[in-house]
């Protein structure tokens, strides 16, 4: 912030209070937008549309739940990435995310091979994460949560509860298009480079990105995988340094799960299929394992060769 010409720093603990403020705001407003839009576009209750009730089965309240997914993950995501940068950095969004560089088609390419590999062990973990029971002195809390978990994903499978061709395509906006932009504009774009610049430490700060971007979504039984997908688009990141590349890492992730959905009338869960236990799966597992651990390698090595390109070329147009 500049006054009267000079440079004034604001102390962290005010820039974390007014950021935090503007973001609770942000996703107030919206979400009041998104319902009362819903509301009117559906004819619905108001008290129906805000308790989000499950209950309710018709195409008019899915309808309304994912016009209000679509005000909701603009006010929580896509606005805060955008003005957040200002408060802590005194940076444009576009000069702090990391925008201009351009990946190269093979490196999209492998990020798509990436997230299609990684499956086997979204699912393995998915399963296990499944599996975790709480100390018996917090088993009200584990059926808690469990009880808000089987809610979500009945909300869920009517979320999407394809009839046709058209259903299918507006849920490739709601489900994989917005999601990948706006949830990867906030947790890798703002979180994980504003982490990097705090805590010096870029691994640290991939980790707790994808900490912070699994424990968000309020799924205890599908932290670990979520972690695990956070990881691999907060690393994809940070070697290409283009957001776009973990942009697509997330839409193929969510599109791969939405067209099992539609396709093959499979239940799509956050945390994955459940394995079937037995040699011929374990091989497999270990087979894709050392296949990602490979691609891994070779994106690495592709993403910081072809970001120094894009570096030295860029420098050179100055």
């Amino acid at each position: 912030m500049n006054i009267n010409g000079h440079k004034v720093e604001w102390p962290f603990p005010l820039k974390l209070l007014i950021g935090a403020s503007l973001w609770f705001i942000s996703f107030s407003l919206f979400s009041l937008i998104g319902i009362g839009i819903a509301s009117a576009f559906t004819g619905l209750k108001f008290s129906d549309i805000q308790a989000m009730n499950p209950g309710i089965h018709s195409s008019t309240f899915t309808l309304g739940l994912k016009i209000i997914q679509l005000f909701e993950d603009i006010g929580m995501f896509v606005v805060p990435a955008l003005f957040l940068p200002f408060i802590f950095f005194q940076k444009g969004p576009a000069s702090f995310i990391g925008f201009k560089s351009q990946s190269t088609l093979l490196l999209m390419l492998l990020a798509i091979l990436l997230i299609l590999c990684i499956q086997p062990l979204i699912s393995i973990t998915g399963y296990l994460n499944e599996m975790v029971r709480l100390p018996g002195f917090l088993s009200g809390l584990e059926q808690e949560i469990r009880d808000m978990e089987n809610k979500n994903q009945a909300m869920m499978q009517q979320f999407l509860n394809m009839h046709g061709p058209g259903d299918f395509i507006i849920n490739i906006f709601i489900v994989a298009v917005l999601p990948a932009f706006a949830e990867e504009l906030f947790f890798r774009g703002f979180v994980q480079r504003s982490l990097q610049h705090w805590m010096r430490n870029e691994n640290l700060a991939v980790i707790f990105a994808a900490l912070i971007f699994s424990f968000i979504h309020f799924e205890f039984y599908g932290f670990v995988p979520r972690f695990i997908l956070g990881l691999l688009m907060g690393y994809a990141y940070l070697w290409s340094g283009d957001l776009k590349i973990a942009m697509l890492i997330h839409f193929t992730n969510n599109f791969f799960d939405l067209s099992l959905s539609y396709f093959m009338k499979q239940d799509v869960k956050t945390s994955g299929a459940e394995p079937v236990p037995g040699f011929p799966q374990i091989l497999f597992l270990l087979s894709s394992m050392i296949l990602l651990a490979f691609l891994l390698y070779v994106f690495k090595m592709r993403a910081q060769a072809a970001q120094l390109i894009w570096y030295e070329g860029d420098q050179n147009e100055e």
